[in-house]
């Protein structure tokens, strides 16, 4: 019998209040509802026929998610579907991350990136440091901690998050090294990716590396000593 789901687009929006109009209007095309989190952009994100949550300051998107989730959660959806704001990624692909889930309602299911030409070599480098990271910290090979196109299981996810400590891209990272740590099943299928041109990055060299190199400092070490928490 199949699995019934309730599910719902999240959209983290920071600095893409243009180019997310046109993911918007193809989503809304879709069966599922959408929800729109506002991480503190200049001009207030107005979507009309559209959930758009807010926060007051950037608080990053790894905080977009969580509010997205926890509200996702509170209103009776079963699993929220993450997908970028600039659009990078198919909706069709998206939605073959559903058709998973609905096999495997319990499993995250996430997106492993097929790049075309527009990546960024510096981008495609940076991804092979992570699955390396991924690998020490969970044992699992050949995943992608920060892929923007996943299924996540509601309930399960906003469990996790008081457990997370990064709440800017390396939110993508941590809930799955969580996510594992705790035993529960990750899915992953391939999504094409294509890298806007004269798109708006939000990712910053310096900060965020930084960010990134702690993180998995932090994480190599729970690993090493077997000191972290599950739910």
């Amino acid at each position: 019998m199949r699995n019934t789901l309730k599910p719902v687009w999240i959209v983290p929006v920071y600095r893409h209040v243009e180019p997310v109009r046109e993911v918007i209007a193809r989503l809304r095309e879709t069966p599922y509802p959408v929800v729109a989190v506002d991480d503190g952009n200049d001009v207030p994100l107005a979507l009309p026929d559209v959930t758009v949550l807010r926060h007051a300051r950037n608080m990053g998107k790894g905080a977009a998610i969580a509010t997205a989730l926890r509200w996702a959660e509170g209103e009776g959806y079963t699993h929220a579907i993450q997908i970028d704001a600039d659009g990078q990624h198919r909706i069709a692909d998206a939605l073959t991350l559903v058709e998973r889930a609905e096999k495997e309602p319990e499993a995250l299911i996430s997106g492993f990136p097929v790049y075309d030409a527009t990546v960024p070599a510096a981008r495609a480098s940076g991804r092979k440091v992570t699955r390396f990271f991924l690998w020490l910290e969970t044992g699992v090979r050949d995943e992608d901690g920060l892929c923007g196109c996943r299924v996540y299981p509601a309930a399960r996810s906003v469990a996790l998050l008081p457990l997370l400590r990064c709440r800017r891209m390396g939110f993508d990272a941590e809930i799955v090294v969580r996510w594992l740590w705790n035993g529960w099943p990750l899915r992953s299928q391939p999504v094409h990716v294509t890298y806007p041109e004269n798109g708006v990055s939000n990712f910053r060299m310096i900060r965020d590396n930084i960010a990134f190199f702690m993180l998995h400092a932090r994480l190599c070490f729970l690993r090493l000593f077997r000191c972290y928490k599950r739910c």
